[in-house]
């Protein structure tokens, strides 16, 4: 696919051909105002514009590539899904070193996969820890069925990063699907940044995220149902690997936004933390802060941000009863 405009047309027709595995160029140099080029390039093969400048910047936003041919050490990828084949399962096997893709198949569909184990639902933390005793490579990547690798040497920065700073667990950069609502965009610039060199960050994040399988048989995953990647990351040095890029990004919707923000909450109290939002009287102060975001994301946004914030409420009610059952 060549692109030669921003409009939304456009976008999704660049998403699309991101989905199908397609080559796609960057045919003008007039990036969009509310776009960060660490954001968009990614999403491009190369650049079909003149301007050198334009050029070195695609470069630096992928991974260098290693030596023809598949040298180097062998990683799994492990990929949960219950929908559908990982629409990164082709980029996974196209990279510079061996990677295997071992699919865990829960739901109703048939997957494709270098390896399918058809296993039960457990939740995030059982059924990734269950894939350990069918995997012998000396690395473990941990991913998601909606995540696409950019750059044929992405997993090998993982690596790179991973063992350049004695890290337990390394995880990579989210870039936004190219549909993306702006404050998607802003939150995952602020989660994931673009840089040139691998850093210490607080917790890792199974969207991209890899370790040596002898430290996931040393330390197993928490049998937890969600959050599983932020408790296994305490008391360890989790790194971030800036220049191993994955487009990831989701469609903010109320019911998913407050269910999925209620279970993390939850996870993150139960382990010790603060409650974000205590009380109702909590929520109702919080509310002013949610009128820049309402304005970025648009129509429908302020019914988001209200059910992000009563996630937290009801994660802290749900808290307080369990430990005074306990």
């Amino acid at each position: 696919m060549r692109l030669t405009a921003f409009d939304p047309p456009s976008l999704r027709a660049l998403e699309h051909a991101l989905h199908a595995g397609r080559t796609c160029t960057l045919a003008t140099d007039r990036l969009p105002r509310s776009w960060r080029s660490s954001q968009i390039l990614p999403c491009f093969d190369g650049v079909d514009v003149p301007s050198h400048t334009m050029q070195r910047t695609l470069r630096a936003q992928l991974p260098p590539t290693g030596q023809q041919g598949k040298k180097g050490p062998r990683v799994t990828a492990v990929i949960p899904t219950h929908r559908q084949t990982p629409v990164g399962l082709q980029a996974l096997r196209d990279q510079d070193l061996p990677v295997e893709v071992l699919v865990l198949a829960n739901g109703p569909v048939a997957p494709q996969g270098d390896r399918v184990l058809r296993v039960p639902w457990l939740g995030h933390g059982p059924t990734r820890q269950a894939a350990l005793e069918h995997i012998d490579s000396e690395y473990l990547l941990f991913t998601v069925d909606d995540a696409l690798p950019r750059g044929r040497g992405c997993v090998r920065a993982l690596i790179q990063a991973l063992e350049d700073g004695g890290y337990d667990a390394v995880t990579g950069r989210q870039v936004p699907w190219p549909t993306a609502d702006p404050l998607t965009r802003r939150r995952l610039a602020q989660w994931t940044p673009f840089g040139t060199q691998h850093s210490p960050r607080p917790w890792s994040d199974h969207v991209f995220t890899l370790l040596r399988t002898e430290t996931l048989r040393a330390h197993p995953l928490p049998s937890v149902p969600i959050g599983e990647d932020m408790l296994w990351s305490r008391g360890k040095r989790i790194g971030y690997a800036p220049q191993a890029p994955v487009i990831h990004s989701h469609v903010r919707d109320p019911k998913a936004l407050y269910q999925r923000t209620r279970d993390l909450h939850l996870q993150h109290q139960l382990a010790g933390d603060a409650a974000t939002v205590p009380s109702l009287s909590a929520l109702v102060a919080a509310l002013p802060g949610t009128l820049r975001p309402t304005l970025e994301g648009g129509p429908g946004e302020f019914m988001c941000q209200l059910a992000e914030l009563a996630g937290q409420l009801r994660a802290s009610q749900l808290s307080g009863r369990r430990q005074r059952e306990d």
